[in-house]
């Protein structure tokens, strides 16, 4: 440390401190001849009055140290190894997990006597290991991920601007996620070595490659699934691919494989006969002599809905709508529709999540009754309204719009789409299509509209665009109310197959009205909130809200979980509050089905929240065992480093020994200490005027 003294203000000003210093003295002590004080105590007591003003006086010309301190720093060897389970997914499974390491070891200890040697492990996550030894222990080759990419942004937040000599990477160059790090590490200032692990020999393989299927299917409704073969080096061989569920096979199909780089896809189709979360199990029979059988055998889960939405259409007479209406909502596997003249239907409608009253109240059918249950029990309806409907009567169902006709008849209505309309979305091709729709039949007169409506298409007549909606929708406290002011829908059907023979953008339309309308708030005093199917390697997490009475958030309430797997072994759990809400990390758990059990009481009722959860196994290490060295020798060679082998990992210690960037560096620090902050400054001036008081009062005077 080399300390120097500098001052705020010019250093030539310190002449007029020792002056001032030098009068003050000289005037209290040395000006009348006359002082009572012995020479000798005179002398000492105007050197300590000539210190303390002028280290007072000083102090005023801001005095400051400066420090400049000399660090060493040490080189930084940063060691990476791949900790992925596609490392022991070969024959040299047992080299790698035993010599290897030691080796591996043994060169990062002599390169210790250059630099300081750091070891991390990577794989799903960047892992910093606390010393040398702990890399035999803690690499089990067991992260079901590699993300090679994400090596380098860690690595360079953790080392900016350090001594870094250079960076080893020891892996087999297979990544499953995140991007190439050959990109990723273009702009990585120091060299990286890499040494290449794995195997790069094509061996005897058959893998399940790829699955496709629904997450979501409903009861009793068949769906299809889509697995995709490839096998490796087993030209001339077969086997059998099959789907289990409960123990159950439902398909089986054998294959022959007629080349050694073969791939195929099956298509299954199997029906869907229990509800809940349904476990699939698919499996290629293994053929003696593969590499490894894990990658034979896939697991898929599909929750199983034991019910569809219900949407129910009445009408006074029959009519071409109602065919159109139920073509398009059939269409769509999650409703269930059923049409009936009004006077035929006896059942409950709060069975139906949407009822589609077409023309009804009609002017031979008021349909009071219907309508006032309805309203009752909250249920959504959707008014259609034509040549037959009573308009005075349907203006007292508060759909959102008033309708006081001014003429009888209907009148040709054209579709103009309000680009405001935000409540569903509305693909661009279909949005073209219904500028180019056939007209409705709409009834003419004073369109009346409530705040709280959405309206989705306003009518034109003729080439006049009004504010008049043609089709609206309304949220009521009485439940969602949708309104078409216009009948003929059946031309908007028939004018989409005539256009591109299909009903797609008919069907989109209408499908888009009733998944609005039938949605129902379900009001709840207890919710609990998870994803369906959680990765093994990611913690399942839970969140759970609890309301009063007033339907107020409270957090007041334990909220606990039980949690059972498919042997029914329980894990109990307690949500920790977070804000108005409660959260669970419930940790990770291996692949399988489970069950759960939320509880909780307010207000002296318990409340139950029932629900189930898959986890399903990642198997991306076992889809791909074949070394990408190339990439490897890229990375090192775009970096200025080398690629060498498990047995050249002497070569490479000598590479980085021999190298002169390798080095201790030294640094400078400057640091600035103001003076005035001292506290021995401030202890000094206080000693000196003490000192000079008591010596003042020891020889008796003031």
């Amino acid at each position: 440390m080399i300390p120097d003294l500098y001052t705020g203000q010019p250093l030539w000003l310190i002449i007029f401190c020792l002056v001032l210093a030098a009068g003050y003295a000289f005037a209290l002590y040395f000006r009348d001849t006359r002082n009572e004080f012995h020479p000798v105590l005179k002398g000492l007591l105007g050197v300590i009055r000539f210190l303390a003003v002028f280290i007072i006086s000083f102090m005023l010309l801001a005095p400051f140290i400066r420090s400049i301190f000399r660090d060493r720093e040490k080189p930084v060897i940063i060691l990476a190894v791949d900790n992925s389970q596609s490392i022991v997914l070969n024959s040299d499974s047992s080299f790698y997990r035993d010599k290897f390491l030691e080796d591996l070891n043994r060169v990062a200890k002599q390169l210790g006597q250059i630099a300081e040697v750091r070891p991390y492990l990577f794989g799903e996550h960047l892992t910093a290991l606390t010393s040398l030894e702990e890399l035999s222990t803690s690499a089990g080759f067991h992260d079901r991920l590699t993300n090679l990419s994400g090596l380098f942004p860690g690595l360079n937040t953790l080392y900016y601007n350090r001594n870094v000599g250079a960076l080893i990477i020891a892996s087999d160059g297979i990544y499953n996620t995140g991007s190439n790090p050959v990109y990723q590490a273009k702009n990585w200032p120091y060299p990286i070595y890499t040494i290449a692990m794995g195997d790069t020999n094509v061996r005897m393989d058959l893998i399940i490659t790829r699955v496709n299927y629904n997450r979501m299917v409903y009861l009793n409704n068949q769906f299809p699934v889509e697995m995709v073969i490839h096998a490796d080096a087993m030209k001339g061989m077969q086997s059998r691919l099959s789907i289990y569920h409960e123990g159950k096979r439902l398909y089986s199909q054998e294959f022959f494989i007629d080349r050694n780089d073969f791939t195929t896809t099956f298509a299954a189709t199997l029906d869907a006969a229990k509800s809940g979360l349904q476990k699939y199990v698919i499996v290629a029979d293994p053929v003696e002599g593969e590499l490894s059988f894990v990658n034979n055998r896939k697991e898929i889960y599909i929750e199983v809905l034991d019910a569809r939405n219900r949407v129910l259409i009445l009408s006074a007479a029959p009519h071409p709508d109602i065919s159109a209406l139920k073509q398009a909502i059939g269409s769509n596997l999650n409703y269930e529709v059923e049409d009936f003249i009004l006077t035929d239907f006896n059942g409950p409608p709060e069975a139906y999540n949407l009822v589609i009253m077409h023309q009804l109240p009609s002017v031979d059918e008021p349909a009071e009754s219907m309508l006032r249950l309805m309203e009752e029990k909250g249920i959504p309806v959707l008014f259609i309204l034509g040549g037959r409907s009573d308009l005075v009567r349907f203006n007292k169902w508060t759909s959102g719009l008033n309708l006081v006709a001014r003429q009888t008849g209907l009148e040709e209505v054209l579709p103009v789409f309000d680009r405001s309309f935000s409540a569903f979305s509305i693909s661009d091709e279909t949005r073209t299509w219904l500028s180019d729709l056939p007209p409705l039949l709409a009834p003419p007169g004073e369109y009346q509209v409530a705040n709280n409506v959405r309206t989705m298409l306003f009518q034109r007549i003729g080439m006049v665009e009004t504010s008049r909606p043609l089709i609206m929708f309304a949220d009521n406290p009485d439940g969602r109310k949708g309104v078409i002011a216009g009948e003929g829908l059946w031309k908007w059907r028939l004018f989409n197959y005539a256009k591109s023979k299909d009903h797609r953008n008919f069907n989109e339309i209408v499908n888009k009205m009733i998944q609005f309308l039938s949605l129902r708030e379900q009001k709840k005093n207890f919710r609990v909130y998870h994803t369906a199917n959680f990765t093994e390697n990611k913690t399942a997490l839970f969140e759970a809200e609890v309301y009063n009475n007033s339907y107020e958030l409270i957090t007041d309430p334990e909220v606990e979980m039980i949690i059972r797997n498919e042997d029914d072994v329980q894990f109990p759990f307690t949500f920790n509050r977070s804000g108005n809400a409660y959260l669970l990390d419930a940790g990770k758990f291996p692949p399988g089905n489970y069950v759960y059990e939320a509880r909780t009481e307010s207000d002296g009722k318990k409340m139950v929240s029932l629900g189930q959860f898959s986890i399903s196994a990642i198997d991306l290490e076992a889809l791909n065992t074949i070394a990408d060295h190339p990439l490897l020798y890229q990375l090192a060679n775009d970096n200025g480093g080398k690629m060498y082998y498990p047995d050249e990992l002497a070569l490479l210690a000598d590479d980085l020994i021999r190298r002169d960037d390798i080095r201790t560096v030294t640094y400078s620090r400057t640091r600035y200490d103001d003076l005035l902050n001292k506290e021995w400054v401030l202890i000094l001036m206080i000693v000196l005027l003490a000192l000079e008081w008591f010596l003042r009062k020891w020889a008796g005077s003031y």
